[in-house]
């Protein structure tokens, strides 16, 4: 299987991991060939793109982090705790603490798995997977980094709950298409704050994983937001949530912007290492996602296009690539696998989204 952006989709095409909605129910089956109405309500929707079957990947094994059930129990339980906070302004800490258990369990028991959290959701369901991404990045990055078990429960949830504060915010400023006004950013802006006020009236949460959600905006620079604290003033666990936060939302597909690829947005966390990220949490992310997951349509700069199929841990910007079509945009007649660890006069010049 590959993943295949949703402008390249063709009728014919066969689906190779279920679709599912916001709510966890599937919209469609692996294996469901897929129509120009299909397309074009996918489209209407706002789906980024579907992982697709074809002869040529058909025996790719894309690693999932997180199992499907778990994270779909993880979606189901932040979207339950947001209604049940723009209702009462409380919500059930249970709840959402048995599929954040499940998380860390899985994550605990295979720690190296190659990161790939291309995960498909709608527009209108960002926020809901967004936490739970910035959930598994923060536990994968808090695991390398030799938190306890106490410790590493406080940060996942922190980080799942982290933007619960934009329960406060008028959902027309969260869903609004274009830019934001002066007014609107403050009010957005002030999301960590009435997080941590609605978080830490529930006294199931520790103070830490309510510190996680006051600031996870704060930056070492001292600019960021709500408080403008600077290096050692944010928490370990507010910083990697920080970056993790970051970097899922540049790589995730908004209504007014495309998502970064993920090479793309690990350049920017390096660049801003020091300015908008903690450098000890920033090197945490870098060594824990591939900047070329398995399933990525790239090409090489022989201009040979090819589907990434392994990763080299010891170098994940030179992956094995499954050299589909040459340079002349001629299919090949058998698939060619270059590893660029090996050849040193390839890389990857570009990914095709």
């Amino acid at each position: 299987m590959r993943f295949c952006p949703i402008d390249q989709l063709q009728p014919s095409m066969r689906l190779a991991r279920p679709l599912y909605a916001e709510t966890g129910q599937v919209l469609l089956s692996a294996g469901v060939e897929l129509t120009p109405t299909y397309i074009t309500r996918l489209k209407r929707v706002g789906i980024p793109g579907l992982y697709i079957g074809e002869s040529e990947t058909e025996d790719l094994v894309i690693p999932e982090v997180i199992s499907e059930k778990t994270r779909q129990q993880a979606v189901g339980s932040i979207r339950d705790a947001f209604k049940s906070i723009q209702v009462g302004r409380t919500f059930d800490v249970a709840a959402v603490s048995q599929p954040v258990n499940s998380i860390i369990d899985e994550i605990s028991r295979n720690p190296n798995v190659a990161l790939n959290l291309t995960e498909i959701r709608t527009y209108d369901g960002y926020t809901f997977g967004h936490s739970v991404n910035v959930c598994v990045l923060s536990v994968i990055m808090g695991l390398r980094s030799g938190l306890n078990e106490l410790n590493l429960k406080e940060l996942a949830m922190g980080a799942i709950l982290h933007d619960v504060g934009k329960t406060e915010i008028p959902e027309q400023i969260i869903t609004k298409p274009g830019g934001l006004s002066d007014e609107e950013m403050q009010e957005v802006r002030k999301h960590p704050s009435y997080g941590f006020d609605i978080l830490r009236q529930n006294k199931s949460l520790s103070l830490a994983a309510c510190h996680v959600a006051f600031q996870h905006h704060e930056r070492p620079n001292g600019k960021g937001y709500p408080r403008g604290l600077q290096g050692d003033q944010v928490s370990f666990l507010g910083r990697i949530a920080g970056v993790a936060d970051a970097y899922d939302a540049m790589t995730s597909e908004r209504v007014y912007r495309p998502g970064m690829a993920p090479a793309e947005a690990l350049r920017v966390v390096r660049q801003l290492t020091n300015i908008q990220f903690d450098p000890k949490a920033a090197a945490l992310l870098l060594d824990t996602v591939t900047p070329y997951p398995v399933g990525t349509l790239v090409r090489l700069n022989n201009y040979e296009v090819g589907v990434v199929i392994d990763t080299n841990h010891r170098d994940t910007y030179r992956p094995v690539v499954r050299v589909l079509y040459q340079a002349d945009g001629r299919k090949l007649p058998a698939p060619a696998e270059v590893d660029l660890a090996k050849e040193q006069y390839l890389k990857v010049a570009e990914v095709l989204t």
